[in-house]
C-alpha cells in the first residue's frame, strides 16, 4: 500500500491523505472504487478517530481510501465556509485526475462524513452540480459527481437545531455545537436564520443529490435526531434513494463503535458497530450499479 499526504492549500495545512492499495498480478480487479472520508471535529479540529481507522475498514474491502483534513479552527482559521465545501470538491478533482495513476474507477467514488464532516459531505452532495461551486473550482459538474454519500450522526439542519434552541428543547451539548459551528462557519457569532439555512444541506436537496446512507442514535445529545430526520424527509420528497438507520442508544462520535476507535468505554457499542456492515452492503449495491 502507498500512503501519501497531499497538500491541498498553500495558506493552511489542508491535506488529502491517500491510501492506495497495491494490485498484485494475481488480483484481477481492473480498477478499484474509492472513498473520501471527512472526519468530524465541530470545525475545531479533525478527529483522528474518524480518519485512518475508518479508511482501514474500506481498504479491507478493496476500496482505495482518502482522508480529507479540511479547514478548521486548529489551523488558525476563523471562517471555514464555504472553504470546506470547495476543499472536498478539489479532493474529488485530485482523485479523478489521478485515476489512471492510482488505478481508480472514476465512476465509483463515494464520500463519507462524520458529524461536522457530515456537514461538509452533505453540503457537497447537494451542491456538486451548482454553478457557484463548479465556477469556484473551475471544473465541469461531471468531474464532481459522486456515486454515493454515507453520513454518520451528521449536522445537516442548523435551522431545526436553532428552533429547538429558541424553544428551549435542545440538549445543552447540542446548543453548544450549534453556536460554535455556526460561528466558525461564518467567522462571527452574529448570524441569521437565513445564514443557518445556507449551511444546512436539508434545504438544498434536489433530485441530483447522490444516494445516501445515514445513521445516528436516538439519544444523541450533540446532534439531535430531530435535526437529521428533516434531511431524510427532504431526500424522500425528492425521491433520492436512501437508507436510514436509528440505533436505540449511543453517545455522539462513536466512529466504528468498537475498541479500534474508542477513547473510553462509552464509545464501545456492539449494537451500533453493525452500521459498518450495513453501510458496506448498501454501498456495494449503489456503487456497483
Amino acid at each position: 500500500m502507498k500512503v501519501e499526504v497531499i497538500r491541498m492549500r498553500e495558506d493552511r495545512p489542508v491535506t488529502l491523505t491517500s491510501y492506495i492499495l497495491d494490485t498484485p498480478p494475481e488480483i484481477t480487479w481492473v480498477r478499484r472504487p474509492a472513498v473520501v472520508i471527512c472526519p468530524g471535529g465541530g470545525f475545531n479540529h479533525v478527529s483522528n478517530r474518524e480518519a485512518e481507522p475508518v479508511a482501514s475498514v474500506f481498504l479491507s474491502r478493496g476500496y482505495h481510501a482518502f482522508v480529507l483534513r479540511y479547514s478548521n479552527k486548529s489551523m488558525g482559521v476563523s471562517k471555514v465556509y464555504p472553504d470546506v465545501v470547495y476543499e472536498l470538491a478539489n479532493a474529488i478533482l485530485v482523485i479523478r485526475r489521478n485515476a489512471d495513476k492510482w488505478n481508480i474507477d472514476p465512476s465509483r467514488i463515494a464520500i463519507v462524513g462524520f458529524s461536522a464532516g457530515g456537514t461538509v459531505a452533505s453540503l457537497f452532495s447537494v451542491n456538486w452540480h451548482k454553478d457557484w461551486l463548479t465556477k469556484m473550482v473551475n471544473a465541469p459538474k461531471e468531474m464532481l459527481k459522486v456515486s454515493a454519500t454515507i453520513l454518520a450522526y451528521p449536522v445537516v439542519d442548523f435551522v431545526a437545531m436553532h428552533e429547538m434552541y429558541m424553544n428551549k428543547t435542545i440538549p445543552q451539548p447540542a446548543a453548544g455545537v450549534l453556536l460554535e459551528m455556526a460561528s466558525l462557519a461564518f467567522g462571527s457569532s452574529k448570524f441569521t436564520v437565513d445564514d443557518l439555512r445556507e449551511i444546512s444541506a436539508t434545504y438544498h436537496v434536489d433530485s441530483n443529490t447522490p444516494p445516501t446512507f445515514i445513521w445516528t442514535t436516538a439519544d444523541d445529545d450533540v446532534v439531535p435526531i430531530e435535526s437529521i430526520i428533516t434531511y431524510v424527509n427532504a431526500l424522500a420528497r425528492n425521491k433520492v434513494p436512501f437508507e436510514f438507520h436509528v440505533f436505540e442508544s449511543g453517545v455522539h462520535g462513536l466512529s466504528l463503535a468498537n475498541r479500534v476507535t474508542a477513547s473510553n468505554q462509552q464509545q464501545i457499542n456492539p449494537s451500533v458497530a453493525k452500521w459498518v456492515e450495513l453501510a458496506l452492503s448498501w454501498l456495494e449495491r449503489h456503487i456497483e450499479a
